[in-house]
């Protein structure tokens, strides 16, 4: 194993420990699980188990396992970084900034293509902000508008923002019936957001009638989760792959010191028509196949779909 050239002494991994425990305890979203998981790293502590750890990347390692398992939640996690950590707000970000780096990628829409038969493709990697990649999704929507099924591809989509997925879903949801697609409840301000599909979306909306299927698998997460999830449950979408990951925590990253951080969730998501979540679970697929065989499945079955309404 490298060592660090930080110098982790007792002392100093005693303090993150303890500073991380703390603030579980006091953000986690389930107070219960929150206070698990404080004792649970003092006792470890007291108990000398980070000791002979020879890396700051090891420790966080260890934590980050450690935590996940007595929550269930994959969100969770501690990191290490060689580098001191920039000196910021909790949640602060750059527009300028968050805008550029997205926009290096697309906003994460990927791929945008009509297929043999008339079904549109469109690859989604990311649910950026709104306020960056509403135009850019707009226009991928819109050049799809005329197919007559979709495929969305979301096996490698890791999540991104909620606003995103409420404004990508209305796409396929009409104007004149609003639906509830999602909560999130946030325990630091004891607060249940709702998102309902948009009375106005820019461009053409692909409507509730023609047939989406969506791609998922083991990597889909969170935000995609929630997008898959929610549609799942209005019945607008067939999800075909793989069972996905099971994130439904949102939260935020707390810096510790120079050289520690953690991502601690603080908001859960509640479906308003199953009255629960994907955490810990993931979404089940209504026809469940391995991620390299969801696309040709979710093709074939759409077309035999689209011929036999043509018929």
């Amino acid at each position: 194993m490298r060592m660090t050239s930080i110098k982790l002494d007792a002392s100093f991994v005693a303090n993150t420990v303890r500073s991380l425990a703390a603030l579980l305890d006091k953000n986690y979203v389930c107070p219960e699980i929150a206070a698990s998981m404080k004792q649970g790293l003092l006792d470890k502590l007291s108990d000398g188990e980070y000791d002979l750890e020879e890396s700051g990347a090891a420790i966080a390692g260890k934590i980050t396992d450690f935590l996940r398992q007595l929550s269930n939640d994959k969100h969770v996690s501690f990191h290490f970084s060689e580098q001191p950590l920039t000196i910021q707000s909790d949640n602060s970000t750059d527009s300028e900034e968050m805008n550029r780096t997205s926009g290096w990628y697309n906003y994460g829409i990927e791929k945008a293509e009509r297929l043999s038969g008339n079904v549109g493709y469109l690859v989604l990697n990311d649910f950026a902000y709104p306020e960056f990649a509403g135009e850019t999704a707009a226009n991928a929507i819109g050049f799809l508008a005329n197919t007559d099924g979709l495929i969305i591809d979301l096996r490698n989509n890791f999540g991104g923002s909620s606003f995103m997925v409420t404004l990508i879903a209305s796409y396929l949801l009409d104007a004149k019936v609003p639906v509830h697609l999602n909560d999130l409840y946030w325990r630091s301000h004891d607060v249940t957001q709702s998102f309902w599909s948009l009375p106005y979306v820019p461009g053409r909306r692909y409507g509730s009638r023609k047939p989406v299927m969506l791609l998922t698998s083991n990597h889909t997460f969170s935000a995609a989760e929630e997008f898959a999830y929610s549609l799942q449950a209005v019945g607008r979408v067939t999800v075909v792959g793989e069972k996905t990951g099971g994130g439904a925590h949102p939260g935020s990253t707390h810096r510790i010191n120079d050289h520690f951080e953690a991502f601690i969730p603080n908001g859960r998501a509640i479906n308003p028509v199953t009255k629960t979540n994907w955490n810990g679970v993931g979404v089940i697929p209504d026809l469940e196949c391995h991620r390299d065989e969801a696309f040709d499945i979710a093709y074939q079955k759409l077309l035999k779909q689209l011929q036999n309404e043509s018929a």
